[in-house]
């Protein structure tokens, strides 16, 4: 088997634990909000990577394009709606998350270092990026998520006191 289809055995794996894990419901409410913080702050990142010269993917060979692997922003489109699902709602335990997620996300990238798919910038710029990543998507989220609730609500109310 190709090296390449590793890549695609990751994005299976994570799109499996995202159907076990999360009801489709929720994927649907979620996916927004994985594509923002996880797809979109992928490619930025993957860009300014690639531009600089400082981390990239390698050996996805016809899986992607330019510097960019297909499975990247979708694996992390996936674990965003994942992450948003089981974030708690209580205060303590929210901050206590983001910060498990970024000692995963270092190890999980030292995983792919090792399985030949990624090369990766030093240490102390990788803490950088996932503490900015997870610090940015966990409060993008819960403040997007309050406000859509709050204007839902205020709408709903306005329906029902206009009848």
């Amino acid at each position: 088997m190709p090296f390449c289809f590793m890549h695609l055995i990751k994005l299976a794996i994570f799109l499996l634990a995202l159907v076990i894990l999360v009801p489709r419901k929720e994927i649907r409410r979620l996916t927004i909000y994985g594509m923002i913080f996880g797809s979109t702050y992928d490619v930025i990142g993957l860009t300014i990577g690639h531009l600089t010269n400082v981390f990239r993917w390698i050996n996805f060979a016809p899986f992607g394009y330019e510097y960019l692997p297909i499975d990247s922003p979708v694996s992390w489109c996936a674990f965003y709606i994942i992450y948003f699902y089981l974030l708690p709602k209580h205060k303590p335990f929210v901050y206590i998350f983001p910060a498990s997620g970024i000692v995963m996300s270092m190890i999980y990238s030292r995983v792919l270092v090792n399985l030949g798919m990624f090369i990766e910038p030093n240490f102390l710029l990788r803490v950088a990026n996932f503490t900015l990543w997870f610090t940015l998507a966990t409060w993008g989220y819960l403040k997007l998520n309050d406000y859509i609730e709050k204007k839902h609500k205020n709408v709903h109310q306005k329906v029902i006191g206009s009848s």
